[in-house]
């Protein structure tokens, strides 16, 4: 039986647009849980600086890293975690030690490099924007503790409320995820 889903947002949180993603995941998984650095609270940012801001301000790195430890300590069973961004980089080292985890999928975490010794102990995809910092230069490093992707796609392609985003590139990077999520 597949396990449940636990989709982690990146700083723009919750937001009426992530819903169409949501209802997609929720066909795939028994149940899909959202966890944001904003605790559930919806906010509409004008741009990514002001997200940025309002995230550094109301949450942080290290808070949201919290939150995420905390959502997995309070877990009754093993789950599948599909992370974007900051919710990636808050993801990653965790992996290392957790029996929480099923699967995850971490896409555009952009500070993924700069920890790219840690080898998470569950099978873990890293879906990396190749012109990230880092990235090409930790390459090897990261493909040895997981499946690296490397994408042409900007850092946000998934999010509609990113200036980057890509609706063609997002459906079908999220078919071949949840396609990898749902294999033995």
């Amino acid at each position: 039986m597949t396990a449940p889903l636990l989709l982690i947002t990146d700083i723009w949180g919750q937001h009426q647009t992530l819903e169409p993603l949501i209802t997609e995941l929720e066909k795939h998984f028994p149940a899909v849980a959202v966890l944001d650095p904003y605790s559930g609270q919806r906010f509409v940012f004008g741009n990514s600086n002001e997200a940025f801001g309002y995230f550094e301000r109301r949450c942080s790195a290290a808070v949201y890293q919290q939150k995420v430890q905390d959502c997995l300590s309070s877990a009754a069973a093993p789950m599948n975690i599909l992370a974007f961004s900051a919710g990636a980089d808050a993801t990653w080292p965790l992996l290392t030690n957790t029996d929480k985890v099923a699967k995850a999928a971490l896409v555009y975490g952009n500070s993924i490099p700069l920890k790219a010794q840690l080898q998470p102990n569950c099978p873990t995809q890293l879906w990396l924007c190749q012109d990230d910092a880092g990235v090409k230069a930790q390459q090897t490093l990261l493909n040895q503790h997981a499946d690296l992707a490397l994408t042409e796609q900007t850092h946000g392609y998934f999010n509609p409320r990113s200036d980057h985003y890509d609706p063609i590139a997002a459906t079908q990077d999220l078919a071949v995820l949840i396609r990898w999520f749902l294999r033995d």
